[in-house]
């Protein structure tokens, strides 16, 4: 067979129609041998390959050789660092970085760890004489300190005057609980932070105790009161006022009746009246409508909506001719109510003056020097935090939230199918 003529221009071309498989089939071999035992097992020696059992003379190592012999050999951790292969480096010569400035190995001082003997509990004698040295600080010696103050200060600075330790303590003794006492009032400035959550829940019961009892009065004594317009008060202090003073004169006619005729009217009329009270009312149907057809009431809606639109243009007209009017009249409106504006800032300027804080606040960088001469400050910022304090930590449920929104009136229409028929009330 003639061979078929290949294009080789490209190296893809020379590796697909070139035999390399001798080539691949001795390297396999020799990766092969180099996986087995390193090497061609035809070219090694027997003293490689076998080695004799012999009886070794050396007795067992004990467990302090085994571990001595654990610190020669390599760590397990760098194992795996360790190059195991048996191909040779590639690059003969390769450029190992020296070290310059070489330190000649020093050999470890041997360290000696001295064992501890068992204590004696004898402190060793010093030079200085501890009854001399006067613990108390220098700034907590003052006649306005007293002792427990003095101990409770030191306690908590890491300095105590006396130390319970059970070590100190004499056998007796250790199993006794300490006797607790907690300083005065005024001695601490940070409490426990369990004691201030018990403070802060009682003074929490209190006022929400104190805004129970208000809720209370409030609907059984506030709530409960007639609300009266100004208007009807007037009208009925008008009325209490003239009581008994104005008398209604009724106009005589001018024919004046007989007096038998004037004593029988009254006796009529009252009868007229106790029989109207006794006849119910009689019930008035409303008349049924005239229907109309949706031609006329379409063009009805149509002609009142043009007159609508006829009338929006007339009145824009108007005011197009009183511009000039209009015009002076706002700018009236404007001075007025910088004026008013001005008048305003002026009175709270004067008022924020004479307003007197509910609470005092001092600044903590302020408090210095004497009391007496510390000037309150008029910042409602600052009076208002104890107030703030107080809404944030009580704690209001849900259907109290839910009760404080603002709710939308709904108006109820009645259909007029389903209204009632009203009784005619005689004239």
């Amino acid at each position: 067979m003639s061979k078929k003529h290949v294009s080789r221009k490209l190296k893809s071309a020379w590796r697909k129609h070139i035999d390399i498989s001798d080539v691949d089939r001795f390297l396999e071999e020799q990766r092969q041998d180099e996986r087995a035992g390193g090497g061609k097992i035809g070219e090694k020696p027997d003293v490689e390959l076998f080695t004799e059992d012999r009886k070794t003379s050396a007795s067992k190592p004990t467990l302090r050789e085994i571990r001595k012999k654990k610190f020669d050999e390599l760590p397990r951790s760098l194992l795996p660092l360790v190059n195991t292969s048996n191909v040779s480096d590639p690059i003969v010569k390769r450029n190992i970085k020296k070290n310059r400035n070489p330190i000649a190995p020093v050999a470890p001082t041997p360290v000696r760890i001295k064992k501890r003997g068992r204590p004696s509990g004898i402190a060793p004698a010093t030079a200085e004489d501890i009854w001399a040295k006067d613990p108390v600080p220098a700034e907590l010696k003052n006649e306005w300190i007293g002792k427990e103050l003095l101990h409770h200060t030191l306690r908590n600075v890491g300095k105590p005057l006396v130390t319970n330790l059970p070590a100190r303590m004499d056998k007796a003794q250790r199993v006794l609980p300490l006797r607790k006492k907690l300083p005065d009032e005024g001695l601490s400035y940070n409490p426990a932070i369990d004691d201030y959550l018990k403070l802060k829940q009682r003074v929490i019961k209190q006022e929400q105790a104190v805004i129970k009892k208000e809720q209370h009065y409030d609907r059984v004594v506030t709530q409960m009161f007639v609300k009266v317009t100004p208007e009807e008060r007037h009208i009925t202090e008008l009325k209490e006022m003239s009581e008994g003073l104005v008398t209604a004169v009724k106009p005589e006619p001018e024919n004046k009746a007989p007096a038998s005729k004037a004593k029988e009217a009254p006796a009529e009329e009252a009868a007229a009246e106790d029989a109207a009270a006794d006849t119910p009312p009689a019930v008035v149907v409303a008349k049924r409508k005239k229907p109309i057809s949706r031609a006329k009431k379409r063009a009805r809606e149509v002609q009142e909506q043009e007159e609508k639109l006829i009338q929006r243009e007339i009145s824009k007209l108007i005011a197009i001719d009183n511009l000039d009017e209009i015009s002076k009249e706002i700018e009236k409106n404007e001075r007025k109510a910088k004026l008013i504006a001005k008048k305003r800032a002026i009175k709270k300027k004067v008022l924020r003056s004479r307003i007197k804080m509910p609470l005092e606040f001092v600044e903590p960088q302020q408090l210095s020097g004497s009391l007496r001469t510390i000037q309150p400050l008029t910042n409602l910022l600052a009076t208002g935090l104890p107030k703030a304090r107080k809404v944030a930590i009580l704690q209001r449920s849900r259907g109290e939230v839910e009760r404080k929104k603002h709710r939308v009136k709904k108006v109820r229409y009645t259909r007029s199918s389903h209204k009632e028929l009203v009784p005619e009330s005689k004239a």
